[in-house]
């Protein structure tokens, strides 16, 4: 066995201050020599800890030692590609006694140390391996080659120089080698096993340290032993115990994947990744035997990087005794990214790495997010009875934790096929209701607005559904999830328009059960952002851990339907709550206010929704509703005025945010502003709108026809109400009995759908989904309380 190449790059500043530091020791040591025996050494400070908070029946944690400390074990992370925990339990399950043998070597080993799931999200739909490494040493989401993101078969290749061009342009702040970089200026040795490791940690100075294996590292005399090994299993050079690889001799520009299934596979059919099972099966089997050799040897970190061709989250586990700023739940670290237990982010893990070999100040001074985790001085536990992390009276068991990560992971996979589904179901069902009730209301008979109504209530209280619906366990079937998600939305509208029915008829209150149907998607959707959105996080129609694009708090979806839900409510509300009294424009200006202030904070809060767009939209729609019913003339000067409040008032919570430092979306907007970021950040929201119309004929088609026929309906509608009001054609009964805060309520609509689609990088979906909501709530509202021409 070769010994491992060792040559270390060290940066200016890092050879200056040992410099400084030797010549210091001189003198120290003549001084002391001459004037006595030197004092005991005091013992190395403790690193800062972070304050933890563990939930009633969570397993304990340690308290964080200082992971700097010359007695902390060197950290190993073991990376694999393609492995998810239902992969690991249908392994474990299998007929090859070999395989099984080694999935059930990892589930036993995840059960005395900290399993997770792992988002491997990166930039586009296809993270490739390579683009997993280059993340983990970047610390933000990176690819190794601009043509990743797209199809699986893009994952043709990557380097570090390749990197570096398309972190600048993909705008996310990313700068590959970040994580090698800090090392460097902590002083902190470290080393790489295998071409995705090596790729991790090259910097502008040239790749790191290599070795062929990392037992060679471990090996090593104690002085020389590096603190963080990064080791990439997927290569077979890089196994525990074998020969060098062609790792070794990689350079900064050199092309990774040469190694068939590697992160840089070649497109040749030759060279293509094997399938899904197989290179799960090739990724545990490499990381038992690693497992076998390591344990009690070294704190490990087990990460599987990204899985192209079937995009989920992976595995991930952590040393025992791991915490994080946010605690545990139910015998799980919760993320301190995600906010969800059991959930971290492959972008979490650079500076918790760091963290781990070079203390908490290293990661302040590197740039890197502060979303760090941290881990224990001792090496990890191999048995369960040994762990730091064994559960607890009141927590799962260990195989219950797997279990429920995988169960996660499906939840996950199954809500980012339903959304599509679930969303066309939606728009086609608000369609004909408000098609139905057009032509009913065109032609009213005896009995039909009734059976119209009922049916635009169904429509009004389909969100909710949607919503709800994750409180049935629909993930759990298989192919058939998207629409078993479907029909369970729509049972669960249907159950609510039926009581709602019910009891307007019992109450003889007209048009009540359309105003709780209208304002049943609202409600359920805010106070489930209040909540931390357990309902709206891998839901049918919410966030998912596999788009990754949020984790918490109002996703653009979930603000579109509930604020064009929000308007409609609010406007007939309080025209009933007006009627009658006086003086009118307080009332008015009340009961469109506090409601709506009491759903803006929720939107904006850092702390619970934490949505910067929705709260940039929803400020000027309220003003534009409460003027309009009001009867006040909104000019130029009034809408100045209107923008520079909602940008204090959005500004202030992320003031907020930033100060407390939990860097929500909008703290972390403050801190990208402080840093110089925000632009690039600004400028890939604003591609973002445009982005799909440019690469995809087929979303073009989409729009120029979506505009097509939002144009003849307007065009439509407009010479409708004008031939109405001139008392001529079908609807000139409406005409004088529709209520007085229709317009105002349609004009409303029109400010928010404007502003949520120019703030939003949703775009134009923004439009589709608060129509959705906003009109079959109109059209229940105008049928319940008007039933035919007077």
């Amino acid at each position: 066995m070769s010994d491992p190449k060792r040559a270390r790059r060290r940066s200016p500043r890092g050879t200056a201050m040992w410099a400084r530091a030797a010549a210091l020791l001189t003198v120290l040591g003549i001084v002391l020599g001459a004037a006595g025996p030197p004092a005991p050494a005091s013992a190395p400070a403790a690193a800062a800890t972070i304050a933890t908070t563990t939930a009633p029946g969570a397993a304990p944690a340690p308290a964080p030692v200082n992971a700097a400390d010359s007695a902390a074990a060197p950290l190993v992370v073991l990376g694999v590609s393609g492995v998810s925990w239902v992969s690991v339990r249908a392994l474990s399950a299998g007929d090859d006694p070999r395989l099984a043998a080694a999935a059930t070597r990892v589930e036993e080993y995840a059960a005395a140390n900290t399993p997770v799931n792992l988002v491997q999200r990166g930039i586009g739909n296809t993270t490739c391996p390579a683009d997993g490494w280059v993340t983990l040493g970047a610390g933000a989401r990176a690819r190794a080659d601009s043509s990743h993101g797209g199809a699986a078969s893009a994952c043709s290749g990557g380097n570090w120089a390749d990197a570096v061009r398309s972190a600048h342009a993909d705008g996310y702040g990313a700068e590959p080698g970040a994580l090698a970089t800090a090392l460097d200026d902590a002083g902190v040795d470290y080393a790489a096993v295998g071409e995705g490791a090596v790729l991790a940690l090259t910097t502008a100075e040239g790749p790191p340290a290599t070795a062929g294996s990392v037992a060679q590292l471990l090996t090593d005399p104690a002085g020389s032993r590096p603190e963080l090994i990064l080791v990439d299993l997927m290569d077979s050079g890089s196994r525990t115990g074998s020969t060098p690889g062609a790792a070794a001799d990689s350079a900064p520009g050199s092309r990774t994947g040469s190694t068939p299934g590697h992160p840089a596979d070649s497109t040749d059919d030759s060279a293509v990744s094997p399938g899904n099972e197989t290179r799960a099966a090739e990724a545990l089997t490499a990381l038992a035997d690693a497992l076998d050799e390591l344990s009690g040897r070294a704190r490990i970190v087990v990460v599987s990087v990204a899985d192209p061709q079937d995009p989920s989250p992976q595995i991930a586990i952590l040393p025992a005794g791991a915490t994080s700023t946010r605690g545990y739940d139910g015998g799980l670290l919760v993320g301190p990214s995600t906010h969800r237990p059991g959930l971290i982010q492959l972008t979490d893990l650079a500076p918790t790495l760091l963290g781990a070999v070079a203390g908490q100040e290293a990661v302040a001074n590197s740039g890197l997010s502060s979303e760090a985790l941290t881990f224990p001085a001792a090496a990890s536990a191999d048995r369960t009875g040994t762990s730091a992390s064994a559960t607890a009276p009141g927590s799962p068991g260990s195989a219950g934790r797997v279990a429920s990560l995988a169960d996660d992971a499906a939840h996950a996979v199954a809500s980012e096929r339903a959304v599509i589904p679930v969303s066309l179901m939606l728009f086609a069902i608000a369609l004909v209701a408000v098609a139905a009730v057009g032509v009913g209301l065109r032609h009213p008979r005896h009995g039909s607005p009734g059976r119209l109504g009922g049916a635009a209530c169904w429509a009004a209280a389909l969100p909710a559904g949607i919503w709800l619906s994750n409180l049935v366990p629909w993930w759990r079937t298989g192919t058939w999830a998207p629409m078993v998600a479907a029909l369970t939305a729509a049972a669960v509208a249907g159950v609510m328009t039926a009581v709602a029915v019910l009891v307007a008829r019992a109450l003889r209150a007209d048009g009540a059960a359309a105003l709780v149907a209208a304002a049943s998607g609202p409600v359920v959707i805010l106070a489930d952002a209040a909540v931390g959105a357990p309902l709206g996080f891998n839901g049918p129609l919410g966030m998912n851990a596999v788009v990754a694009g949020r984790f918490y708090g109002v996703s653009n979806t979930a603000f579109a339907l509930a604020a064009g839900g929000l308007l409609v409510v609010l406007a007939a509300g309080a025209e009933r709550f007006a009627a009658g009294r006086a003086p009118r424009r307080p009332l008015v200006a009340a009961a469109v206010g506090v409601p709506g202030l009491l759903a803006l904070a929720v939107d904006g809060a850092p702390q619970l929704g934490a949505d910067v767009g929705g709260a940039l939209t929803l400020i000027p729609a309220l003003v534009a509703l409460a003027a309009g019913l009001a009867g006040v003339r909104l000019g130029l000067r009034r809408w100045l005025a209107v923008g520079a409040v909602t940008v204090g008032v959005v500004g202030a919570f992320a003031v907020a945010d930033y100060a407390t430092g939990s860097r929500t979306h909008l703290g972390g907007f403050v801190s990208q502003l402080l840093s110089g970021g925000a632009g690039a950040t600004l400028a890939r929201k604003a591609a973002a709108l445009v982005a799909p119309f440019l690469t995809s004929p087929l979303a073009l088609l989409a729009l120029g026809v979506g505009v097509g026929v939002a144009g003849a309906a307007a065009w439509w509608l407009r010479r409708t109400a004008r031939s109405a009001r001139a008392g001529e054609g079908p609807y000139a009964w409406l005409a004088t009995t529709a209520p007085a805060w229709l317009v105002p309520t349609l004009r409303a609509l029109a400010v928010l759908v404007v502003v949520e689609v120019l703030v939003n990088d949703s775009g134009l979906t923004m439009l589709l989904f608060s129509a959705a909501a906003a009109l079959p709530a109109l059209a229940a509202l105008l049928v319940s309380t008007r039933v035919g021409p007077r």
